[in-house]
């Protein structure tokens, strides 16, 4: 495993920028939704359901879905017959899933990077855009190890940056632009979305985010670049 991996988009240490994130989280949680359906123009939709698909038969079988937000990718998951476990930090975040009927058999607050089931638990742990904003990926990924049974599944569901130029072009716009102006008129928070399209614009490529998954125990990695390179879904095996 890569030494002390630490991704950052500021100068805080880890634990204060947990905090910081877990704050913004809870300020825009009555938007959150309504803007990913806006800022992905309902693209996101589909990528999620690609996850459930990837997942294969889950019927019965124990899934966390980590920082599940208000759980989008939770209730996808239950109604494909999954005994889903949502985890977040964010308690409004969960409050409102909750509301919503959109959370699976147990809702858990608690950080990601110090899940709080036992080893060998679950069949499939998902994450979706959620692990750039986690500051210390290797201690997740040594815990989504152990979370997971031999042979269980991991799926991560991330933003990332096209590679071609058109595309690249047209990206910078949409992330140091649009992202921030109109996630920030309809949220109110505009130092948020902000602080989103930097996390997007500095998070690691699809290859270096492969190999880290790889060094940590995780074998059969795939990447699966979803609509030109703009999300990508990773998928690996627990050894």
């Amino acid at each position: 495993m890569r030494e002390d991996f630490t991704y950052r988009v500021d100068d805080r240490e880890p634990g204060l920028r947990k905090e910081k994130i877990k704050g913004m989280f809870d300020d825009i949680v009555s938007t959150y939704d309504l803007l990913n359906r806006i800022l992905s123009l309902g693209i996101d939709r589909g990528w999620r359901k690609r996850v459930v698909r990837n997942a294969g038969s889950v019927t019965g079988r124990p899934v966390l879905d980590v920082c599940c937000g208000t759980g989008d990718l939770s209730n996808r998951l239950t109604n494909a017959g999954a005994m889903v476990f949502s985890l977040d930090f964010s308690h409004a975040m969960l409050k409102t899933g909750k509301a919503r009927g959109w959370l699976g058999s147990g809702a858990v607050a608690a950080d990601a990077a110090r899940l709080p089931f036992r080893s060998e638990s679950f069949a499939l742990l998902t994450i979706a855009f959620g692990i750039r904003n986690i500051p210390d990926i290797n201690v997740f990924m040594a815990e989504a190890r152990r979370v997971l049974v031999p042979g269980g599944m991991l799926q991560i569901l991330e933003l990332t940056r096209p590679s071609g130029m058109l595309m690249k072009m047209a990206y910078r716009l949409y992330i140091g632009f649009i992202l921030p102006l109109v996630g920030g008129l309809v949220s109110g928070k505009r130092d948020a979305y902000r602080y989103l399209a930097g996390t997007i614009a500095t998070f690691l490529d699809p290859d270096e985010l492969a190999m880290i998954l790889k060094d940590a125990g995780f074998s059969a990695v795939r990447i699966e670049r979803q609509t030109g390179g703009i999300a990508t879904i990773f998928v690996a095996e627990r050894e």
